[in-house]
């Protein structure tokens, strides 16, 4: 319907330079095009061969140059998978396949970098790894911490707890509400998915407080375009968000949007508390620290934007991400203390469980639950954006290897850690186990000054 010049199944007609029949700026290349010089059946090959031509005879066509003509081969290889890791290939009239041909389409080699440019700032060597996404994005500890101390939340009338905790708690009325605000840096192209894990990622500070979640804002920035992607991008956050919101019992009341350099999605929630908050402070010497969920998201989500991960491992972290914890909370919710586990990793979030409650605290390497294939990435050196910050501001000694470097690892939507008498945790295990949680008694609470240290009782 273009007027165009087509084939009569409806495709472009396009001459040995690729421009359209009849049109001096207009060029086609790929499945839509048709070339009358040279006809062949629709494949991606062609597409990539005649990528060069195409560059060049634009830029000639800009500058008043020759274009040159394209000039495709006369077969290329089919591939057809037969199930079993078996395929088939065929090219020019032969037939071959097997397992030995679906391997070497399984462990690809790696690709070599590009050449560094000519001119290079000074300090482009040393330049830092990718910015991660989710909670690998955000600020340092020791810096959050110092800024935050110098705030006055506290003495604010009707405000019961400051900056500290998972979440502030305020009177309102005769009511106490916990009021927390949290947002993830872009980690995956889907933003149902996203939206969904950020959601359940804020719920987990109104759930370690013990509160029902109760109202949601939304903040989301989108990237630039069009108010028609707008329109679907922002469906696809609210509907994915909403329902995580109202299966925790919380609905969305309001929000904003804007536009900027990427995608972030942010919440801030309300919550209601029936008893006593659980907080940081509480734990006692003694205590079994039991954590809901396994650690490594930070890890494989760097390795991703590296290229460094398996898809697997990948598709594994985010069905598991998108598992709501709130029923794991009701069950925690007697716990001496607890709290989320999130940006400032396992230790980090320990550490401040220990500062608040005067005690210490042994991590037992063997038995962290971890992602599948995290720990193997962890051992290659993988790591997020801000492990270095979370290892300085929350050492633990003997947390060495490749368990030891996780224990800083940031996770996004991460587990609930909370400390219970060691008698109350063992009959707490199979219950969380039996509602799907990956839960394990990681360390105890030990007396002392607040510090961290973790061995591998498996080896001794």
């Amino acid at each position: 319907e273009t007027g165009l010049p087509v084939t009569k199944d409806g495709f472009l007609r396009v001459g040995a330079d690729l421009r359209v029949e009849g049109q001096e700026a207009l060029f086609a290349a790929g499945d839509c095009a048709h070339l009358t010089h040279a006809p062949r059946p629709k494949a991606g090959v062609y597409a990539v061969r005649a990528a060069p031509v195409l560059r060049d005879n634009l830029r000639a066509v800009l500058s008043g140059g020759r274009t040159r003509a394209f000039h495709p081969q006369r077969d290329y290889l089919k591939l057809i998978s037969l199930g079993g890791k078996s395929a088939l290939g065929e090219k020019l009239g032969l037939a071959f396949g097997g397992p030995l041909l679906w391997r070497q389409f399984h462990d690809l080699p790696r690709m070599a970098a590009p050449a560094p440019p000519g001119v290079r700032a000074l300090s482009d060597e040393d330049a830092p790894d990718p910015l991660c996404g989710g909670c690998g994005a955000k600020v340092a500890p020791g810096v959050l911490s110092d800024v935050l101390a110098a705030e006055p939340g506290q003495a604010l009338p009707g405000v019961l707890t400051g900056p500290g905790d998972d979440a502030a708690v305020i009177a309102v009325g005769g009511a106490r509400q916990v009021l927390t605000t949290d947002h993830l840096r872009g980690f995956t192209e889907d933003p149902g998915v996203m939206a969904r894990i950020a959601a359940l990622h804020a719920l987990g500070d109104v759930w370690a407080m013990g509160a029902r979640p109760q109202a949601a804002l939304v903040s989301v920035t989108l990237p630039r375009m069009s108010e028609a992607l707008q329109a679907r991008s922002l469906a696809e956050i609210m509907a994915q968000a909403g329902a995580a919101l109202r299966a925790a019992g919380a609905g969305i009341v309001g929000g904003h949007s804007t536009m900027g350099a990427e995608i972030s999605i942010g919440f801030t929630l309300t919550g209601l508390l029936e008893r006593d908050p659980v907080t940081v402070a509480g734990a006692r010497p003694g205590d079994a620290l039991i954590l809901t969920r396994p650690i490594g998201s930070g890890v494989l989500l760097a390795a991703e934007m590296r290229g460094k991960a398996d898809g697997r491992d990948i598709a594994a972290l985010m069905a598991a991400l998108q598992v709501p914890q709130g029923d794991a909370a009701q069950m925690l919710a007697g716990a001496h203390a607890m709290t989320d586990v999130t940006g400032f990793g396992l230790a980090g979030h320990l550490m401040a469980i220990c500062r608040a409650s005067g005690v210490g605290a042994e991590i037992d390497l063997a038995a962290l639950p971890v992602y599948p294939g995290a720990e193997a990435l962890a051992a290659r050196g993988v790591r997020s954006t801000i492990w270095a910050a979370n290892a300085a501001a929350a050492p633990v000694a003997g947390g060495t290897g490749a368990r030891g470097d996780l224990l800083h690892d940031p996770q996004t939507a991460g587990g609930l850690l909370a400390a219970f008498g060691p008698e109350d945790a063992s009959a707490l295990l199979p219950r969380l186990r039996a509602a799907g949680h990956h839960a394990a008694v990681i360390g105890r609470v030990v007396a002392g000054a607040p510090a961290l240290s973790a061995r591998d009782h498996a080896e001794g």
